[in-house]
């Protein structure tokens, strides 16, 4: 029998709209940007935690870092700690997504003439002057040649 439930989880996959394969349920997401930079950070899979080359501790898709979740307003914390709520945020593809879009919306100003999936990048990889830090082409080239002529066919910043 266990041997049957390993092989079940082994090949069970979802499908998303943007055609990502995930094994840990389905994420409704649109943004070939966000999708790409999800799969540059974890492979699109939201366990575990790394260090960045800041030396900084992310988790889950996005592998977002304690600061970005401050820097978000803390969403989904609730009555938890500050630690459980980044983890249970990490964790979260759609808070974890929010949060990072909440960071790029306010610090955007500070990269001038870049796309806005360039911004939304370069700002999560090296924080509120990610723009302006050389150390984040890189990460922004790995997404870009993840999504290409996609990267911005979505926008992330929308007006109301």
């Amino acid at each position: 029998m266990s041997k049957f439930c390993l092989i079940l989880i082994c090949c069970t996959a979802f499908f998303v709209e943007a055609d990502a394969v995930l094994m840990f349920g389905r994420i409704n997401e649109t943004s070939p940007c966000l999708i790409a930079m999800c799969y540059e950070d974890s492979d699109c899979v939201p366990v575990g935690c790394d260090v960045d080359v800041y030396g900084r501790i992310g988790c889950g898709y996005f592998r977002l870092n304690k600061y970005q979740y401050q820097q978000c307003y803390m969403p989904d914390r609730g009555e938890l700690s500050e630690e459980d709520g980044w983890m249970r945020c990490a964790h979260s593809y759609e808070c974890s997504a929010t949060c990072i879009k909440t960071v790029a919306a306010r610090f955007r100003v500070k990269c001038y003439a870049k796309s806005v999936c360039e911004t939304i990048a370069r700002l999560h990889d090296g924080g509120a002057n990610g723009c302006r830090d050389r150390r984040t082409i890189e990460y922004w080239k790995k997404v870009e040649s993840r999504c290409g002529d996609q990267c911005n066919s979505d926008p992330i910043f929308k007006r109301h």
